[in-house]
């Protein structure tokens, strides 16, 4: 018995042979101009090849020639949701449900719309409405559970992500989600199991990736505390967060003021004061330095981002010259080279705060970073008083840089000609 041709293209997909279907469904296309059901498919395939205007033209062309088939409005509202246009995206997949009012796939698109236009109610609502007409719907339960946690501030419910865990095993996503839950609970062995499962599923999956490296530095018991402290401290919004950070630099100047005028009490103030600046010292150099441990073995290397990487070795490189040059300096007596010393160990942290950002906007703050790294180098061989100014310009950059670096978002990428 014969094959029926379109059966052929699905069943080259289903091989990943995705360039001979691509052919079979252009040669049905220019035998069946008027089949509007091709066009669309084909409007599909291109959305998963980034041919986003080609896939446009099909679209529109499908819901031409066959404007009462939802499949067809499906289609267009798929290739919009590609395209960012999320206004057309809802209304293409609402007619396609005004058509048929129980497909699954539409509603769930427009659920996804909704998702990514940060209306979270209206996309838990139809993820819900997906889950009644069909309960074992994977992409209706992750949805669902996303969008409640995004309503709630990012806050990821321990039950429900487990419980999503326990019914879609085999779901990359739910086992991610499980892990994030027990990680934020303090159960990193457990948390590293379950994205090690993720990965093993979909080792592409950025969520897992960045959870199994959190899981693997935890692992010290001291970053396990500072990480612990901003998962709680990420639940506030913004404004408070930077209110938290103000007044903790307050706090530290008035503690300061305090023990000048009793010195009595410096045996009380000066712990809080090391903890503070010890603090401030691993929020910003923790990350880079335990990737910098992680990158003594391969899988922890292949782990890691390429930014990531680069930010551990410039971090760790600015560390270890400075320890080179106070080695030089208490040995040789060349007590001048303290300063450079300093200097290339502070700008450590200017060189973290850049990989906090990306794009044009990281790159600026290498710059500054790369400024403050010379002007610190060269205090110790300057003659005074230009060997105080440098110093000064060298704290100069790295207090912009760490400053700068929370403010704002990264700025785009410049339009190549």
């Amino acid at each position: 018995m014969q094959q029926d041709p379109l059966d052929a293209v699905f069943d080259l997909l289903a091989d990943g042979r995705e360039v001979e279907a691509r052919a079979q469904l252009d040669t049905l296309i220019r035998e069946e101009p008027w089949n509007g059901s091709l066009r669309s498919i084909r409007a599909l395939l291109r959305v998963d090849q980034q041919e986003l205007d080609g896939a446009a033209e099909d679209a529109a062309a499908g819901v031409e020639l066959a404007e009462g088939h939802p499949f067809a409005h499906y289609c267009m509202a798929t290739v919009e949701l590609a395209r960012g246009e999320l206004a057309l995206a809802i209304g293409s997949a609402r007619r396609a449900q005004e058509f048929a009012p129980d497909y699954a796939d539409a509603i769930l698109l427009e659920a996804r719309a909704h998702a990514a236009d940060e209306r979270f109610t209206e996309s838990r609502d139809l993820a819900a409405r997906v889950m009644e007409l069909d309960p074992e719907n994977e992409e209706a339960a992750l949805l669902h559970t996303l969008t409640a946690g995004a309503m709630t501030g990012g806050r990821l419910d321990q039950a429900s992500w487990r419980a999503l865990a326990d019914r879609f095993p085999l779901n990359p996503v739910a086992r991610a989600g499980a892990g994030w839950t027990r990680l934020s609970a303090g159960q990193v062995k457990d948390a590293r199991v379950e994205f090690e499962q993720a990965l093993a599923l979909d080792p592409t999956l950025p969520w897992a990736r960045e959870g199994l490296v959190l899981a693997l530095k935890a692992r010290n018991p001291v970053y396990a505390v500072l990480l612990r402290f901003f998962q709680w401290l990420g639940r506030f919004p913004k404004r408070t967060r930077n209110l938290f950070i103000i007044g903790g630099f307050i706090a530290y100047q008035l503690l300061r003021g305090l023990q000048t005028s009793y010195p009595e009490l410096r045996w009380v103030i000066l712990p809080l004061l090391v903890l503070y600046i010890g603090f401030l010292v691993l929020s910003w150099l923790a990350d880079p330095l335990l990737n910098l441990v992680l990158m003594a073995r391969a899988d922890g290397r292949r782990l890691l981002r390429p930014e990531e990487r680069q930010s551990a070795l410039l971090v760790g490189g600015c560390l270890g010259l400075a320890g080179l040059l106070a080695g030089a300096a208490a040995l040789g007596g060349a007590r001048d080279l303290y300063l450079s010393a300093f200097g290339v160990g502070l700008t450590s942290f200017g060189v973290a705060a850049a990989y906090n950002r990306s794009g044009r906007r990281r790159r600026q703050l290498q710059a500054v970073a790369a400024a403050g790294f010379g002007c610190g180098l060269a205090s110790g061989a300057a003659p005074p008083p230009a060997d105080a100014i440098l110093l000064l310009l060298c704290l100069l950059c790295v207090g912009i840089a760490t400053w700068t670096s929370s403010l704002g978002s990264d700025d785009p990428e410049p339009a190549r000609p």
